[in-house]
């Protein structure tokens, strides 16, 4: 388990200090959470970005492993201007995506994330 706390807690740091998309697809992101209302039309990948930053910044966001076809990807959930939105990255701390699920808890369990620990505990 100590083993499994460190990785965690390393692809959050990752995601803090670079919050890198993987190549190519920050914009496709963007403009899909434009069209579904998410974000304004006039966002831009600063702002997209910045609400990101903002979200795994906040020490009471919420941590989250999610294991997938036996890789490890991590989500840090929080509200942003009144919406719950989760940030899913991998182990380096490169983004997948970030977005407000209609029914978040409904969301989780249905893919499988395990809760963690707030993002302070996790650095702590």
């Amino acid at each position: 388990m100590a083993r499994a706390g460190i990785a965690i807690a390393s692809a959050l740091r990752h995601v803090r200090a670079a919050g890198r998309w993987k190549p190519g697809r920050d914009i496709p992101h963007l403009h899909k959470r434009q069209r579904k209302g998410h974000l304004p039309s006039e966002a831009s990948m600063k702002t997209y970005n910045q609400l990101i930053r903002d979200l795994v910044h906040a020490p009471d966001s919420l941590v989250y492993h999610y294991p997938v076809g036996g890789q490890h990807y991590y989500a840090a959930r929080g509200k942003i201007n009144r919406s719950e939105w989760l940030v899913i990255f991998d182990a380096q701390g490169i983004l997948e995506t970030a977005f407000p699920p209609t029914d978040m808890p409904r969301y989780l369990d249905s893919h499988g994330f395990e809760y963690v620990g707030t993002v302070e505990e996790v650095l702590s």
